[in-house]
Parts: structure tokens; sequence; C-alpha cells
């Protein structure tokens, strides 16, 4: 039996994250005026940082584009894959002037970060070979995602997505691409919705914990 200051602590850590679970589960969605955006994303082969969107990855990198909510304008979640170079690209051999890069392009959660009544469409990782002066957007630039950018360069849609914002801005023309990827690696999207799933498990398993510590303690 656990004596009496540590049972204490215990039901608390359980509570809290009962409580967090709770939150999670029952916090509000984003509106249709709250901000979202693209955000250009590199990876360190562990997890991604965020360098400048001008950027000029070298040979073997893995960057990649999310969608997603924004309330204060600044930036977006990561994409939810760190895919690794030589699973993506590792069969693609290297050729003098040209580089090969991991692309990775994160359409967003459609619960969490699309607008009201859109569906994101599936994530995608190809491997890219290109110009070794191509930018992170022009390693975007290609027949099946035609970006679409704003007089800054800000991506504002990928594939037509979302598609309010395909009024506004210009196409970047295909002319700009770093050249055509290889075959795409469809990634499944809705990892946060298991996520959520699995919360709501962690928080009726940590409720029954902390049921049977009381009943116990007054027992």
């Amino acid at each position: 039996m656990l004596p009496s200051h540590p049972r204490k602590a215990l039901i608390r850590v359980i509570l809290g994250a009962v409580a967090l679970a709770a939150v999670a589960a029952f916090a509000p969605q984003p509106g249709p005026d709250t901000p979202r955006q693209w955000t250009f994303w590199q990876s360190d082969g562990l997890a991604w940082l965020a360098p400048e969107a001008g950027a000029v990855p070298a040979d073997g990198s893995v960057i990649g584009w999310r969608f997603g909510v924004s309330p204060d304008g600044t930036g977006t979640d990561s994409p939810r894959e760190v895919p690794a170079f030589d699973d993506v690209c590792g069969g693609q051999a290297a050729a003098s002037g040209r580089k090969r890069v991991v692309l990775a392009v994160d359409f967003g959660d459609g619960e969490v970060d699309a607008y009201p009544g859109d569906t994101p469409p599936q994530s995608t990782v190809t491997c890219v070979v290109a110009p070794s002066s191509a930018t992170s957007l022009q390693l975007l630039s290609s027949e099946a995602t035609r970006p679409r950018v704003d007089d800054s360069g800000n991506v504002l849609a990928v594939s037509g997505y979302p598609a309010k914002n395909n009024t506004t801005g210009k196409e970047l023309p295909i002319s700009q691409a770093a050249g055509a990827p290889s075959a795409a690696a469809p990634q499944e999207g809705g990892a946060p919705v298991v996520l959520l799933a699995a919360g709501g498990a962690v928080a009726v398993a940590a409720g029954v914990g902390v049921f049977f510590l009381l009943r116990r303690r007054s027992a």
C-alpha cells in the first residue's frame, strides 16, 4: 500500500491527466474567420524546424509544407509525418548539378485545420529531383501541386486547397518548377483523430483508477 503523501500525489497526477484529456476532447473548433495559412518546414532528421521559405535546401534534404490554423498569424503546427530521406529518395541516384529532396505536403487535419465544409486532400510525400539552385518554393511547384502565391511569395493554396484561396494571388508558373517528382507515397491523415480517441481511453482508464484508489483509501 502506498504511503499517504505518494498516494495523494498520484491521485493529483491522474486527475490532471483526466482534466487535460477532457479539455482536448471538448475544445472549441476554429471558426470560418480563424486565420489559416501554409507554412514551410525543414527536417533535421528527427523533427521539423522552421527556416525561411526562400531557403535553398541541399541534396539530401527533407522539407515539408503544412496547412493549418494560425490564430496569431505567426505559423501553424508542423507536418504530422517526418519522412526519412532513404525511405523516399534512397533509390534515386545523384547527378551532377541536380539534387534529391524529399517533399512532404500536409493539407492539415479535416476536423481542426480545414475551413468549415472543406475536406483536405490526402497528404503526400514525394522525391523531387531538381536543379541544385532550386528554392523551397520551386521544389513545391509542379503540375500536381500548382501552388498559388501572393505578391510576397507566401503560399495561398496547393493543389487547389483551400478552395477559397483559389481566387486570390496568382498561380506560380510551372516553368519555375524544380522538376517532375517521382511517384508519390500517400500518407494517411487523421492521426489527431487517433490521438483523440486514445486520449479519451486514457481519460476513462484514469478515472477508473482514481475511483479504486479513493475507495481503497476509505476502506
